[in-house]
């Protein structure tokens, strides 16, 4: 079962935001590795989607 923002890798790529790509690319920069820049960004994105109120998650 997949929720918003908990896609597995890589088809939760698909779903990335500009922000997610802006975000992914400086921490590659500062020499962060590919995997960790990635499960970073996908924990943003699990907390960004938990803290969505189920009215907001409807919309």
């Amino acid at each position: 079962m997949t929720r918003a923002g908990t896609d597995d890798f890589p088809a939760g790529l698909d779903h990335w935001t500009d922000c997610d790509w802006e975000d992914y690319r400086a921490r590659i920069e500062v020499g962060e590795g590919s995997g960790r820049a990635i499960e970073a960004v996908q924990r943003r994105r699990r907390r960004r989607a938990q803290s969505e109120t189920p009215q907001e998650s409807a919309q």
